[in-house]
This record gives structure tokens, C-alpha cells and sequence, in this order.
């Protein structure tokens, strides 16, 4: 076969694939090598990662090499001074009271008017800092993106829910393939998290783009799929935690909602509350459409009693497993290993203008305020334009991620939470047929992505 018929064919094999499945795997190439290039550059750039720190008052300095993955903790006081450490991104510090440079991996002095002095231990260890949870840590590029949650489903799917307190606030469904695949591929449970994430975010874009033409149109569709990768916190999609099964299956739910294929839809909100607890808002648009059709009809199909009845049982289920599991709540009303408990919404928005208006934050508590509002403003004007199942969705899913109030960070993690929330994903794409309005979401999302996914990768806490 000649080059020039190989092209052919593989043009004619290319525009055989449904158009929104072409669409899907495109931007989903074109971000991954983004993300792959993005990253390189950040290991590049910065070959380790040193904090000066103070834990509760203890001062310790925080050294990362992102090339083999190594992590030091040391305590910061020699004597009476407390030095204050700069990175030289070749394993040593120099700090800045004396000069004198040290060896981050022996803790001691090399040169300067300190040589010879050796840090002490931290009161705080490593794991405290940069938290593996006892799995074990991949180096070089891939282990980059071996960060926070994923560690936590990393070791529920090795060891179990035993191994780590708190772990039981996150649901089983996501552990449970990271470890049946992860032992299909040799113990290899971070691939494999991070192989299913990538599947189900492909399934998921195409999906949207399926739901979104349907609703306004190809061009409307295109934009939904290209502002969902483009969100600030889009990088949590490239990696091994559970938001693109999430969104899969909450698209998988709705799909078969507007197809009628009631089961399905209770059997996708059931896997989707037990892949994350957000997903009990999907029990709202299945109410929905069971009320529409008991008003219709003046009675409810034994197919939407299983449709509403599967959610439940999934509740309960989980319920049943903390039970088992132990702990001192099986409600999850409060997890004090996590610092987390229930509160009214307004309860978290008052505490993150407080946080704020006190100077004392981190650029994660603005942007979970701002994303907040966001979401909510987007959600209220578009109120009449989603259909409603879309929009009562939406309605719940805030609502829900707003009543969990964590005492060390105002609206923890809403940057992520809201990352799955299509709806707002789908009113945005609409929006920008506008001109000025797709600008503003491209200029904003692509210089706040790259900085974040950066930040991530160098153990930065972003959500």
C-alpha cells in the first residue's frame, strides 16, 4: 500500500467514527499531551520541591525531589535561631541567616558558618507532609501525578479500609476496579486507577457532547467538551482520582433517564453514590421524573420503583460498610480524622469571607469562594434554560458539597466538586456563543489550569 493510500484509508476509517466520539477522543488527545508536555516542563523547571514550614507552631523545613520521589523533614531550630531554607534544586538548601549550605538527604551542614551542625528530626514526619498512606511512591514523571487522593484510593485498593483512618469517606466502587485491575496488571494499582480514569473520561466527553447536541446543537456540544477540559481543576481528570467515573456515570444516568430506560437509571445514580457521596443528588432527577410520570399517569411503573430504589439501597449499603468497617460515626455527619462535619451551607461562605477578610489564606480558599458563586449564579440564570432535571441536578449537587464544612479550609475542595457538574459545563458552552463571554472563559481557565495543575504536581494543596 503507497503513503498516499495509507493516508486515505486512514481518513476514511477516521470520518467513520461517530462525530461525537472524533470530537471526544480529539480534545482529549490535545489536552493529555498538553498535560504530559506541562508537566515535563514543571520537572524541568523545578527538579525538587523545598517548604519552610510551620506545622502548629513547629517549624520544620519540607524537602521533594519529583525526580525519585525521596522526602525529608526536618526540624528548622539549630540552637536559638530558626533558619529559613532556599532551595538549589541539586539535593541542598542555603539558608538564609548564615549561608551556610546543607545536604537536604543527611540533614547537615556542608560548608559555611554552620558546617558540621545537623538538623534534628521533625516532630512531624514525612507522612505528615507529603502523605503516601503506605503505598508505595512512583518516581520520575508518572509519580508526579501520584498526589493527595490518590493515595488515599490507592491504599484502599491495596490494603483495604483498615489501613488508614478516614478512608471510609471514600466510597468503594472506585478502590474496588483500581484493585481488580490493579492486580490484573501486577500489582500495578496506580496504573490502573490512572488507566481508568483516562477511559471513563473519554466515555464521559463523548457522552456530553451526545446529551449537549441534543439539547442546543453541534457548535453548543463542541464548547461543552472544550470548557469541561479546560476548568481550572480539569488536571484532577488526568490522573488517578474518581471525577471522570463520576462523571460518567451521572452522564450514563441521564442518558438513560431521557431515553426512558428507568433501571438503568436507578442502577448508574447507585454506582455513582457509591463512587463519590455527591452522587445522592442524582436521587433528585430520578424523583422528578417519577413524580412526571405518577401526574401523567396517576400511577408509578415497577421499572421507576427499582430506578428509585437503587439509590437507596446504595445509601444504605455504604452505611452498612462504615458500620462494619468501624469508626465513631456510621452517619457521615461528622469524620473528625478528616475535621469535617455537617453545617449549614451559609455556614461555609461566612467562614471563607472570614478566612479571607483576615489575610490569613491560601489562593485555594479565593478561588473555592469564587468558584462557589459562580456555580450558583450560573445555575440561577440558566434556571429556565436547562431542562429541569438538568437544573434541579445542579441545584442539589451545590447544595450538598456546601453542607460539608471542614475546620481547617472554608468550602473545602468546591474546585473539584464542581468540576463534575456538567450542567454548569453545558450553560457556560451556551453562553459563549458570545464572543467576549468564550474569551473571558478561555483567558481565565488556561493561565488558572496551568498554574494549579504546577501547584499539584509540586505537592500543592489547590482544592
Amino acid at each position: 500500500m503507497s503513503a498516499n493510500s495509507l493516508v486515505t484509508h486512514v481518513q476514511t476509517r477516521v470520518r467513520a467514527i461517530d462525530s461525537a466520539w472524533r470530537w471526544a477522543i480529539g480534545v482529549y488527545v490535545g489536552a493529555r499531551i498538553v498535560y504530559t508536555l506541562w508537566s515535563l516542563v514543571v520537572l524541568f523547571l523545578f527538579p525538587s520541591v523545598l517548604q519552610n514550614l510551620n506545622l502548629f507552631g513547629a517549624p520544620v523545613v519540607a524537602f521533594f525531589d519529583l525526580q525519585t520521589s525521596e522526602r525529608f523533614v526536618y526540624a528548622r531550630q539549630v540552637g536559638e535561631r530558626v533558619l529559613t531554607f532556599r532551595n538549589n534544586n541539586d539535593g541542598t538548601a542555603t539558608d538564609s541567616e548564615t549561608g551556610s549550605v546543607w545536604s537536604l538527604r543527611e540533614g547537615r551542614a556542608m560548608s559555611g558558618a554552620l558546617a558540621g551542625s545537623k538538623l534534628r528530626a521533625a516532630e512531624y514526619n514525612v507522612e505528615d507532609v507529603f502523605p503516601y498512606r503506605g503505598v508505595q511512591p512512583e518516581r520520575g514523571w508518572f509519580g508526579m501525578w501520584q498526589r493527595f487522593d490518590v493515595l488515599w484510593y490507592q491504599a484502599i485498593a491495596e490494603k483495604g479500609y483498615e489501613a488508614n483512618a478516614g478512608a471510609i469517606h471514600f466510597p468503594p466502587f472506585y478502590p474496588l476496579l483500581v484493585s481488580v485491575l490493579g492486580k490484573i496488571f501486577g500489582e500495578r494499582y496506580f496504573f490502573a486507577g490512572w488507566l481508568i480514569s483516562q477511559l471513563a473520561l473519554v466515555w464521559s466527553l463523548g457522552l456530553m457532547y451526545r446529551i449537549t447536541e441534543r439539547w442546543r446543537g453541534t457548535s453548543v456540544a463542541r464548547r461543552a467538551v472544550v470548557i469541561t477540559i479546560l476548568f481550572p481543576t480539569a488536571f484532577f481528570f488526568f490522573t488517578a482520582y474518581s471525577e471522570s467515573l463520576f462523571l460518567l456515570l451521572s452522564l450514563l444516568c441521564f442518558d438513560a433517564l431521557e431515553r426512558e430506560r428507568w433501571a438503568w437509571a436507578g442502577f448508574f445514580a447507585f454506582l455513582g453514590i457509591l463512587t463519590r457521596l455527591q452522587g445522592i443528588a442524582l436521587f433528585v432527577p430520578l424523583a422528578y421524573f417519577a413524580w412526571k410520570t405518577v401526574r401523567a399517569e396517576r400511577k408509578i411503573p415497577f421499572a421507576q420503583i427499582m430506578m428509585l430504589a437503587l439509590p437507596v439501597a446504595a445509601g444504605a449499603y455504604y452505611l452498612l460498610l462504615r458500620a462494619a468497617v468501624g469508626g465513631e460515626n456510621v452517619l457521615p455527619t461528622n469524620e473528625p480524622q478528616l475535621n469535617a462535619h455537617l453545617a449549614p451551607p451559609w455556614d461555609n461562605v461566612f467562614y471563607a469571607i472570614q478566612t479571607i477578610a483576615a489575610g490569613k489564606f491560601l489562593i485555594a480558599d479565593v478561588l473555592n469562594l469564587v468558584v462557589t458563586a459562580l456555580a450558583i449564579f450560573v445555575l440561577v440564570r440558566g434556571w429556565n434554560i436547562l431542562p429541569k432535571s438538568f437544573a434541579l441536578y445542579g441545584a442539589a449537587t451545590v447544595l450538598i458539597v456546601m453542607l460539608r464544612y471542614v475546620d481547617t479550609q472554608p468550602l473545602n475542595s468546591m474546585t473539584r466538586y464542581v468540576l463534575t457538574l456538567f450542567p454548569l459545563m453545558m450553560l457556560l458552552a451556551y453562553w459563549s456563543k458570545n464572543r467576549w463571554v468564550e474569551r473571558a472563559v478561555v483567558y481565565v481557565c488556561v493561565p488558572l489550569n496551568l498554574y494549579l495543575c504546577a501547584q499539584f504536581l509540586m505537592w500543592g494543596w489547590v482544592a
